[in-house]
């Protein structure tokens, strides 16, 4: 009897077809891949190289309004409004939020620009080297280009890149190289440049040359990083004082004297001091602090 049992067994697991399980699979990858069609999950996917900058959209639509005569005459009334009704600090805050808000409008593209190119100063002596030996090669000029533009140089890659597709619509390579010099602040991009369209216009060993450019630029980079973290030492002993200390010791000293001769300061105009005062005094040494970084 139990070998009846196991004979049937196996007869039944012989009989069994493949196909239902693996129909039932592929309805179920079916299944699976018509809900992933209906969320759309690669369409909503964001491709940060074909959408717009938010800020840059925002700022497009707010400086028509902004710059507008009913606009600046609605904020103005609004300020001597909260100036005559309000206390003065409010006005005060008023103003300086304004104020800061138009700055931002204004300057953004500038601020945007020198980000983009915070990179190339420390690629560039690379680039230079890896130019130079592409040269020393036997390639030429345009074919450097191209491999320096391949070579993912981070800002100064995309800026050859523009520079090849100028050349390839018709422009001569001295143009579009001295129009790149003129786009970027950049002293060592600016030397290398004016020696590439010297040799292109008279001759000589380019190579050569953007090697000893690169070897000047990297001295002068570790000079100035030195200077730079000598200022660095001395201001931070400043900007502690300021950004720390200083409101901290304000602050006991209030409330000492405020036990003794009773409130020697409004609230509104503490408000104000540690609310904008502090605040934009350690955005000033930010900003500060950040003008001090080394350029080449």
């Amino acid at each position: 009897m139990i070998g009846g049992i196991v004979l049937s067994t196996i007869s039944f697991f012989r009989n069994i077809s493949l196909e239902g399980i693996t129909a039932k699979n592929e309805s179920d990858k079916e299944k699976v891949s018509s809900i992933f069609s209906k969320l759309d999950f690669e369409k909503n996917k964001k491709k940060p190289g074909n959408e717009k900058d938010r800020i840059d959209e925002i700022r497009e639509r707010l400086i028509p309004i902004m710059v507008k005569k009913s606009t600046v005459t609605t904020i103005i009334l609004l300020f001597i409004l909260l100036f005559v009704i309000r206390p003065f600090e409010i006005s005060v805050m008023y103003f300086v939020i304004v104020t800061m808000f138009y700055i931002f409008l204004i300057y953004y593209p500038k601020i945007k620009e020198q980000k983009n190119y915070s990179d190339l100063n420390q690629e560039l002596p690379y680039a230079l080297r890896h130019m130079g030996i592409e040269l020393k090669s036997g390639k030429g000029l345009h074919d450097a280009l191209i491999t320096i533009k391949d070579s993912n140089y981070g800002s100064f890659s995309k800026e050859l890149n523009r520079v090849l597709e100028e050349v390839k619509f018709g422009k001569s390579t001295e143009d579009s190289l001295l129009e790149m010099s003129k786009r970027i602040d950049s002293e060592g991009l600016t030397r290398a440049i004016q020696q590439i369209v010297g040799t292109l216009r008279v001759g000589g060993n380019v190579a050569y040359s953007l090697e000893i450019i690169a070897q000047d630029i990297s001295f002068e980079m570790q000079i100035k990083l030195k200077e730079y973290s000598q200022k660095l030492n001395s201001f931070i002993l400043i900007y502690t004082f300021i950004a720390i200390l200083a409101p901290v010791i304000i602050l006991i000293m209030l409330m000492a004297s405020s036990t003794v001769m009773g409130d020697v300061v409004s609230s509104n105009i503490l408000l104000l001091m540690y609310s904008v005062f502090f605040p934009m005094v350690v955005m000033f040494m930010g900003v500060f602090i950040k003008k001090l970084e080394p350029k080449i």
